[in-house]
């Protein structure tokens, strides 16, 4: 009877382990704003997402060389990114890999500078 149980536990146990989705920790990644201009809004979601999501860069502005560091879900590789600019210019980019970057430099003509971990 003691058998039975110990199988019972240690399937009981799999069974769960199996069952339990794997979140991936949030990554950081530093935002850096090399467009010569004012970011007033900036948004990062992965490209699956229906809505942008909330703005990153907050309330105020983003001057030319500000940073914001900000955390992404590693478990999506692929992004999309809209900026809008002071000036009611904006740009939208879609299927941006962040997979493995810490450092993405945003560039005035809609492209990114990366840097990538390790």
């Amino acid at each position: 009877m003691k058998k039975f149980w110990q199988i019972f536990l240690l399937t009981a146990i799999i069974f769960a382990a199996v069952q339990t989705p794997t979140f991936a920790l949030p990554e950081p990644l530093e935002i850096v704003n090399e467009t010569g201009q004012p970011i007033i809004s900036l948004y990062a979601v992965p490209m699956q997402k229906k809505d942008w999501g909330n703005d990153l860069v907050g309330s105020g502005i983003m001057n030319q060389g500000d940073h914001r560091s900000i955390n992404y879900d590693s478990s999506y590789a692929r992004y999309k990114i809209k900026v809008e600019f002071a000036d009611g210019a904006s740009f939208t980019v879609k299927d941006v890999d962040l997979l493995n970057t810490w450092r993405l430099s945003i560039m005035r003509d809609g492209t990114f500078s990366k840097n990538a971990r390790g």
